[in-house]
């Protein structure tokens, strides 16, 4: 249900940072704005600035959009918009008092303004989804792109709200958009692929991330694909995930390949086949090698992870399509280091490496992570404290089953540390030697502060933790779903160590 008591609820998970209001090119007047989202005005034709959805600020001349969701009720801040200086407000309630303009749906009318703008402006526009990556990807895109003249979806706003909204941020002199394309429910991107048109499509790859939401890996897949009606004719999409778009939509099992084909989904009989190899010496150091039907190449390249590599190769592979050089791509994407939080973040302290990935997890990514620590060409021992995932449904029991599995097979782990009642009920399916090496903290970790958990992993495992935090040293990843908020364990852990 709605909160009445969040003042200026916002759809968004934060506020859109430094935009209060849109300006919409092409419409300034409340009959245009009407015409456009297919509304009723009831209010005589005035000018405005521009749009807003936040009722807490001053915002003289902007008509308020009364956005709903299952958290918020826009409506219930018309007067408080109006007050703060709205001339009028967009929303479906007939009963609403003074000017406004009476839709449908409130949701519908942002797309609708969000399209009339992406129109107007025009700007090259790569639309980028997938289980995971995409975040990495676009950020990749945003720093070859000319940041002058591009727009890229900001932070974490890449939901059915984030990407009109992201739209809307581009101004007259945008000439690059690139969006991040998150899907939290079946359905998610009909609209948006209703609405509008992308120069290219990417999809990073397709996992069982989310699949307690989505019911099955088919339904993820089908949400993903809804985004190819919005491919422009003269478009182009490129993809890691499937063995051939064009026939089916079967997974592939390969996830080395990356194929292009056209906005019908054609094949366009270019595939690039990449192997990635670390250099056994230099901790963060890659061989690439990238073969596609009539070129080799041999790529030194530079990231803290290994996905980081497969993200720059796609990432270099669909700029190649509007006239980059990959080389060049590459060359400039080496040593990235992802600008967001929480994302693989590397803390460097007296004899410690305390390794921040706790924006997100899935199976996958978790299964990543510990891969790139454990091959890291260091003696320190490995420390892994993983918090449950979230969103998998009728898999979380096998899929935490697997991660525990992988970490404990981790030939430098120290300690694992498991918190959260989907990874501690699994733990008794280890054999006795296997759960020495395991710490079980059920409570979240706002719960269960770490100085705590050390005096109880003190307890449990006879000073091995507190040993392993004070005295030798170690490399620390700290890895988790959104909602058990991992990141106060790295903060504790700081604290702890310094």
């Amino acid at each position: 249900m709605p909160n009445p008591k969040v003042r200026g609820s916002n759809p968004l998970r934060g506020t859109i940072r430094g935009f209060s209001v849109f300006v919409i090119e092409g419409i300034n007047d409340l009959k245009t704005l009407s015409d456009v989202i297919g509304g009723e005005l009831f209010s005589n034709n005035e000018h405005f600035t521009g749009i807003t959805t936040d009722s807490r600020e001053e915002v003289n001349g902007t008509v308020y959009l009364a956005l709903k969701g299952e958290s918020f009720d826009g409506d219930i801040f018309c007067k408080d918009a109006i007050n703060n200086g709205s001339i009028a407000v967009i929303t479906d309630n007939p009963e609403t008092l003074g000017r406004f303009i009476l839709v449908k749906d409130t949701y519908e009318a942002l797309l609708k303004i969000a399209s009339h703008h992406h129109k107007q402006i025009n700007p090259k526009t790569i639309a980028i989804t997938g289980s995971n990556g995409k975040t990495s990807v676009k950020e990749m895109m945003g720093k070859i792109l000319d940041s002058d003249k591009t727009v890229i979806t900001k932070s974490n706003e890449n939901n059915q709200f984030g990407i009109p909204y992201t739209i809307l941020r581009c101004t007259s002199s945008t000439e690059n958009l690139v969006l991040e394309c998150g899907a939290r429910r079946d359905g998610d991107f009909k609209k948006i692929s209703e609405h509008f048109e992308f120069d290219q499509l990417v999809i990073t790859n397709i996992n069982n991330s989310h699949v307690g939401i989505f019911g099955s890996v088919k339904n993820i897949i089908r949400t993903k694909l809804e985004l190819i009606k919005a491919v422009k004719d003269s478009g182009n999409i490129i993809e890691a995930a499937f063995k051939d778009l064009s026939k089916n939509r079967e997974l592939s099992s390969q996830s080395n390949e990356i194929k292009l084909y056209d906005a019908n989904g054609l094949d366009l009989n270019t595939t690039w086949v990449y192997e990635c190899e670390r250099d056994h010496d230099l901790n963060e150091k890659y061989q690439i090698s990238l073969n596609s039907n009539n070129e080799n190449k041999q790529i030194e390249f530079q990231a803290s992870i290994e996905h980081n590599c497969i993200n720059a190769v796609i990432t270099s592979l669909a700029l190649s399509q509007f006239g980059y050089d990959l080389d060049q791509t590459m060359k400039d994407l080496s040593g990235f280091k992802n600008p967001l939080m929480n994302r693989f973040h590397i803390h460097k302290i007296s004899d410690y490496l305390v390794i921040d990935d706790t924006y997100n997890a899935n199976p996958t990514s978790m299964q990543s992570a510990m891969k790139t620590i454990n091959d890291w060409n260091d003696e320190r021992g490995r420390v892994v404290i993983l918090g449950d995932m979230y969103d998998l449904g009728d898999h979380a029991s096998e899929e935490h089953k697997k991660v525990i599995d992988y970490a404990l097979r981790m030939s430098k782990l120290r300690k694992l540390i498991l918190v959260g009642d989907k990874f501690t009920r699994e733990i008794s399916e280890f054999s006795e030697k296997e759960r020495q090496k395991i710490v079980q903290i059920q409570n979240k970790v706002d719960d269960f502060p770490f100085t705590e958990l050390i005096r109880e992993s003190t307890r449990k495992s006879k000073g091995v933790v507190h040993r392993y935090f004070k005295s030798e040293g170690a490399i620390v990843l700290i890895k988790g779903s959104r909602a058990m908020k991992m990141e106060r364990f790295v903060e504790s852990i700081i604290k702890f160590i310094q």
